[in-house]
């Protein structure tokens, strides 16, 4: 059955955890039985367990970037926007929003005395029309 790339990417992560938790039972077991014998100190044993946990640890992370530039890599062949993407353009549309509720709020222009000329409209800006047209 298939899922999609999150479905996948969790199923990954989860086995990924279950062999963590597993590698560290098993090594812990390992070393437990060396200890019962003799063959290893308690402090040493526990040192053991957390070299392994630790190269794994180092390995998983090092698996995950290869997944999650893999998986970058995938959404730019398809055209998809990433996370960033996506971040980016809402952050644009809040200051074009933000610009245009300052224009909307600012005061309109009075309108010139009696008897001075009016001034064109600004550039962009439709001409008033005439009352009664």
């Amino acid at each position: 059955m298939r899922g999609t790339v999150g479905e996948t990417l969790e199923r990954l992560i989860l086995l990924q955890i279950g062999a963590a938790a597993a590698t560290r039972d098993k090594v812990q077991e390992i070393v437990d039985s060396l200890v019962e014998q003799g063959r290893v100190e308690r402090e040493e044993g526990r040192t053991v367990v957390d070299d392994v946990m630790t190269r794994a640890r180092e390995r998983s992370t090092g698996a995950r970037s290869l997944v999650d530039a893999s998986v970058q890599q995938g959404l730019r062949r398809t055209g998809l926007p990433t996370r960033e993407d996506q971040e980016d353009l809402v952050f644009r549309i809040e200051q074009l929003e933000h610009r245009v509720r300052m224009l909307e709020d600012r005061p309109a222009a009075p309108p010139p005395p009696a008897g001075e000329p009016e001034l064109p409209p600004e550039p962009g800006e439709a001409p008033e029309t005439p009352p009664g047209l």
